[in-house]
């Protein structure tokens, strides 16, 4: 056996050794304390870009969750008031036939149409109040509703704006002029069953625009529950290519402690091999 108090190549393979294993050590403590086995570009790039990628996308996620979460409010807000409106015109309906009674005087006839108008002006009123933070979908000019539904900016759902007002002759049976009024003085004759015919036909189309708001207010939610499922999907996946096997990590350190025990002692022992030198002078 050749001995160099030089060269003491025995000695510095032991500390490349300790040395390799205390980085292995660190790297493992890295993991244990962050709970990522790939937490910046250098633990692996390919890796960390893809996380990046996927994390952006399930940003843009949470936004479209906060548009479809104020679509919501808006659509819901228009839905009951549209409903409102659509129990009012079903006692107006009524209101309205009766008038209808030739049998009646115009003291009678008056009456009821006194309560028909009434009717119509709490009508008028639930459109003009059915605002959700400044969006009114049943205002007379109101605009259709876009709500962002995916990570895309051009993915978005239109629910449609319904003009419930009297604007557009929604509650239309001989009346001289548009809801809301103060008295009966727009009614200038006795109803016919021609205005019950016309006004019929507006609650019809009101039907038809709560059913739309229904069915908009449907796709809201089916649409949160997808990008919701995207999103915890998505996280699962980056998990799956950044998170660290903490079991596995806790195994490994112990190991490496023991590793780094044994080179410790095989330093020691590399280190008292050039002193067997001196014993040949003695």
């Amino acid at each position: 056996m050749t001995f160099s108090v030089h060269s003491m190549a025995s000695v510095n393979s032991a500390l490349q050794h300790m040395t390799m294993l205390q980085s292995e050590s660190a790297a493992v403590h890295d993991r244990i304390a962050t709970g990522l086995k790939v937490g910046n570009a250098s633990d692996d790039g390919t890796v960390w870009a893809m996380a990046q990628v996927m994390r952006a996308d399930n940003e843009s996620r949470a936004g479209a969750l906060n548009s479809i979460d104020l679509g919501t409010g808006v659509v819901e807000t228009a839905l009951a008031a549209a409903e409102g409106i659509s129990d009012l015109m079903v006692e107006m309906h009524g209101k309205l036939v009766a008038a209808t009674d030739t049998t009646l005087d115009e003291q009678g006839w008056r009456s009821l149409m006194t309560d028909f108008i009434e009717l119509g002006n709490q009508a008028t009123r639930l459109a003009d109040n059915a605002s959700f933070n400044d969006l009114n979908l049943l205002e007379s000019g109101g605009e259709d509703l876009s709500v962002l539904i995916g990570k895309s900016p051009g993915s978005t759902l239109t629910i449609a704006a319904e003009d419930l007002t009297d604007g557009g002759g929604i509650f239309d049976a001989g009346l001289a002029a548009n809801l809301p009024q103060s008295d009966n003085s727009i009614v200038v004759a006795q109803p016919t069953a021609a205005d019950v015919t016309a006004f019929e036909s507006s609650m019809t189309d009101v039907t038809s625009a709560v059913s739309r708001l229904g069915v908009g207010l449907k796709s809201l939610a089916i649409q949160k529950e997808l990008l919701i499922k995207q999103i915890d999907v998505t996280s699962a996946g980056i998990g799956n290519l950044v998170d660290a096997d903490l079991g596995r990590e806790s195994a490994k350190l112990q190991a490496l402690q023991v590793r780094e025990q044994l080179g410790m002692q095989a330093l020691e022992v590399a280190n008292r091999s050039p002193r067997v030198i001196l014993s040949f002078f003695q």
